[in-house]
């Protein structure tokens, strides 16, 4: 971490950050754009596993970098108890078309790209013909062109062309449009300004993603006009936006569905100057819709015009319906409630991340062996990043981006209080692993803290996948400050292995970190309140008190931990509810 790399010298990490690997810009924030920064470097398949040499500068969250278990050990892993789907859906036979900005492995700037690749393997694996279109914003391998269209904005005629690829079980269809191909990321370009004519880009994928269920001859078949379009952020606002006014007057898609997800309402696909009716072909009605105030607000019009809407926790769901947390839309999310058309569901975790299986840590255990398991691999992680070698002490983790979003400022301030050794028995008893990168100031405290308590804290700024693994198996508590989070992945995925989330009482953390006041017969982890450095300090003196002199109390709750199923197959089980909801009842009409 420091200018010689510190603690993590000895791992596959230091090389790419000796070289300049890690090095970041500070982001810009583009007015439609959630991810400020973009995405990897295209990587080669054979070397999927080392991700070590992916630049960060372009990366919104840590999640881009994540490893995705191939279909052939997702079906391995789901052999045991947890992964189990228990819900019968009853309309496999109708057709799932997801339209993302971003899909991994092609495309990934951060969870949606993931999640988006996610959707496409477990619906297809339900019994769906699925169907996934996101741009085409590079050379892919190994996909075939299929087919073309016309398609109408800003009083133009633009070109599209599809390529496809199936994997999978899903038919992932790229749209080709020369606004798509640039070489910066896929929202902004290399100084961090977002592109000038993204409005006009992601127009094309709504209207290409719509038109391709109904004229792609695919396997010998088209997809035909009854589907389930599944729009995932502003960036597929549109979708249902368009099937009501543009497809449904028209006398088609009429039994069709659009579900839209909202993964961060605090991007919303915002342009000024634009001439609504003009840019899009559409009528009044439909333009209101669209405009807040004096912008094009694309969120909003998919919050008015989809079938059902679907946030990534059910309490994230409840914030956005404040004017805390719902950016000036509260009130059209209220009213979608309202009208029993919203519902929360957390995402699932990949199945790459089970202790049982894991081969990038250093010895495999499950719930039955987890004391003796997570005892060598923290003496195993403490002896690779040159930390005191010392079960007893309390390993607090900490991997994320460098930002006021994640709270990592408030962590900072409580730093020399838990390495203050007072005789209490508790703090001066941890060591502290800190992973990241982001804003430099930051990225300075991680390094001074780690010069200041040598061998007793490590500061890293960059990525290693690895070691997120490693961390993950060798820490006691995983802390998780974040200021808010949709939905949030690290809580869940620690809770696998054992480790026990510390958390701010916000969005998806709420609805997957069972609180120790609920009991230690249940609980799962520790909830801060709210976001400061004296609750943060009360709430990592339970658990830290926990561990050093309750240690049975600590155990039952890691095995609690280890028990809860965060996995894909249960979070699907809920999709394929609101899909039946959906189809079940009316349109949404407009």
């Amino acid at each position: 971490a420091s200018s010689d790399v510190g603690c993590f010298s000895g791992t596959a990490a230091s090389h790419s950050a000796a070289s300049g690997a890690f090095s970041m810009a500070n982001p810009a924030t583009g007015s439609g754009s959630p991810q400020t920064e973009e995405e990897p470097e295209e990587l080669d398949e054979d070397m999927h596993a080392d991700l070590n040499s992916v630049s960060l500068k372009h990366i919104m969250s840590f999640s881009a970098l994540t490893e995705m278990a191939h279909a052939e050990e997702k079906e391995q892993a789901r052999k045991g108890l947890k992964a189990q789907s228990s819900y019968e859906p009853y309309n496999l036979n109708v057709p799932v078309v997801i339209v993302s900005s971003e899909i991994a492995p092609w495309s990934k700037t951060g969870g949606l790209g993931l999640v988006a690749a996610s959707y496409g393997y477990e619906f297809a694996r339900k019994g769906h013909r699925t169907m996934a279109v996101s741009p085409k914003y590079k050379h892919y391998d190994n996909i075939n062109y299929i087919g073309e269209a016309r398609v109408r904005v800003a009083n133009g005629d633009q070109n599209v062309k599809y390529w496809h690829r199936f994997l999978d079980g899903c038919d992932y269809v790229f749209v080709e449009h020369s606004t798509f191909n640039r070489d910066g990321g896929l929202y902004n370009d290399n100084d961090g300004r977002e592109y000038h004519d993204n409005l006009l880009r992601f127009t094309l994928l709504s209207l290409a993603a719509m038109e391709a269920p109904l004229m792609l001859n695919i396997g010998g078949s088209t997809y035909g006009d009854k589907v389930l379009f599944l729009a995932n952020d502003w960036q597929a606002g549109l979708v249902p936006v368009y099937l009501n006014y543009k497809y449904r007057r028209h006398n088609c898609y009429t039994q069709s569905r659009a579900i839209y997800v909202i993964h961060n309402l605090g991007y919303q696909g915002q342009y000024h100057n634009v001439d609504v009716q003009q840019f899009f072909g559409v009528e009044h009605q439909a333009a209101a819709d669209l405009k807040l105030h004096n912008s094009v607000n694309l969120c909003k019009g998919a919050l008015m015009n989809a079938d059902r809407v679907i946030t990534v926790s059910p309490n994230y769901a409840q914030e956005i319906q404040t004017p805390g947390g719902g950016f000036n839309l509260q009130d059209f999310v209220r009213a979608k409630n309202q009208a029993n058309r919203l519902a929360g569901i957390l995402n699932g975790i990949d199945d790459c991340w089970n202790p049982d299986v894991d081969s990038n840590i250093f010895h495999n255990y499950s719930v039955g062996d987890h004391v003796s398991g997570k005892r060598s691999n923290k003496l195993a992680l403490q002896r690779l990043l040159h930390l005191r070698e010392d079960p007893d002490v309390c390993v607090i983790g900490f991997v994320g981006r460098l930002t006021w979003q994640k709270g990592i400022d408030v962590l900072g301030q409580c730093i020399p209080w838990l390495m203050d050794d007072t005789g209490n028995g508790v703090t001066g008893r941890t060591q502290l692993i800190m992973m990241g990168n982001g804003d430099k100031g930051h990225g300075d405290m991680l390094r001074h803290v780690e010069n200041t308590f040598k061998g007793r804290v490590c500061g890293y700024v960059g990525f290693d996948p690895k070691v997120e693994h490693q961390m993950m198996a060798g820490c006691d508590i995983f802390l998780m400050p974040s200021r808010y989070e949709p939905c949030g992945l690290p809580q869940m995925i620690c809770q696998q292995y054992g480790t026990l989330p510390v958390v701010t009482a916000t969005g998806g953390l709420v609805d997957s970190v069972i609180d120790i006041s609920e009991g230690v017969a249940t609980a799962t982890g520790f909830h801060m309140p709210h976001l400061a450095a004296d609750k943060m300090k009360e709430t990592l003196w339970k658990a830290m008190e926990l561990f050093h002199k309750r240690p049975a109390e600590f155990r039952q709750l890691q095995v609690n931990a280890m028990q809860t199923d965060f996995y894909w197959p249960k979070a699907m089980d809920e999709y394929e509810k609101q899909i039946d909801i959906a189809l079940y009842e009316g349109p949404c009409h407009r």
